[in-house]
């Protein structure tokens, strides 16, 4: 039986009033002809009480629309909808691809959890299960997100050019930080691979929003970037074996892949151990 196919988006941000952020519907046309539908962090704007409104009934209507085609939803958190999924990371094709939305990578040690808030590994067994985003579960998380305070650390962001000017000049030690991040964060997202997923030969994440792919000695970070500034939306497309890296055609009434992807990256199968090729 074939695995399913995949569809990775982040950095959505639905809901936020910003020029570029796609709604429900010009983002149906994406999951066109695959099974399962991955939103790796910052889905929908929900703590931002000028967007809470819209963030939901977006999202609402994509959950909707991928019900009527038959694709199943599984959400990673990120850390503008940090209680939409308990998911802080996903590991699929037997642990060959690693999923995570990147806001954390960076850290040896992760922040101590806010009230309310759980952080889970997944895998493709439990995307259709336990977090699988129905219509029900996706209520359950907008109720979290009204009644939790995640940590205003993470919100604290500039997501314009404009803001970005202002941000830098009431702080400059934040702005370092953030460049440091753009320029390290393949190496740390290869660094957080090796200590929680081993077997992991890509590693998907978004939160920076500047798209791109890297080889970190043999393994590759892709970042599928987001409509915002500074970057530009990607998709990954997994079917079998092969990791397909578009990026997404955005016209007035509908999004679409390019039918060229900028990569495609086939995955090794995987190594038995010794003891592992015995129990075979």
């Amino acid at each position: 039986m074939p695995a399913p196919s995949l569809l990775i988006l982040s950095d959505l941000h639905l809901g936020d009033r910003k020029r570029g952020i796609p709604t429900a519907a010009k983002l149906r046309p994406l999951w066109r002809d695959v099974d399962r539908l991955i939103l790796n962090g910052d889905t929908a704007e929900l703590h931002d009480p000028d967007c809470v409104e819209t963030a939901e009934r977006e999202t609402r209507k994509l959950v909707q629309a991928c019900r009527e085609d038959g694709v199943e939803v599984c959400a990673v958190a990120g850390n503008h909808d940090p209680f939409i999924s308990s998911l802080s990371r996903l590991s699929v094709r037997e642990g060959r691809v690693l999923i995570t939305h990147g806001h954390t990578i960076h850290r040896l040690e992760p922040r101590p959890l806010v009230e309310g808030q759980i952080m889970e590994s997944g895998d493709e067994h439990s995307m259709c299960c336990e977090h699988l985003l129905d219509a029900s579960a996706l209520e359950e998380s907008f109720a979290r997100a009204r009644r939790l305070i995640p940590p205003p650390e993470e919100l604290e962001t500039p997501r314009n050019l404009l803001g970005s000017v202002g941000y830098a000049v009431s702080r400059p030690m934040v702005l370092w930080k953030i460049m440091r991040y753009w320029r390290n964060f393949p190496r740390w997202s290869d660094r957080y691979a090796t200590h929680l997923q081993p077997a992991a030969q890509v590693v998907l994440v978004g939160h920076s929003h500047r798209q791109g792919i890297w080889r970190v000695g043999p393994r590759i970070v892709v970042n599928t970037g987001s409509p915002t500034w500074p970057g530009r939306p990607w998709a990954v497309r997994i079917v079998e074996h092969r990791v397909h890296v578009h990026r997404i055609l955005r016209r007035h009434a509908e999004w679409t892949l390019d039918e060229d992807p900028v990569e495609t990256v086939d995955l090794e199968p995987m190594r038995l151990t010794p003891s592992a090729a015995d129990a075979r």
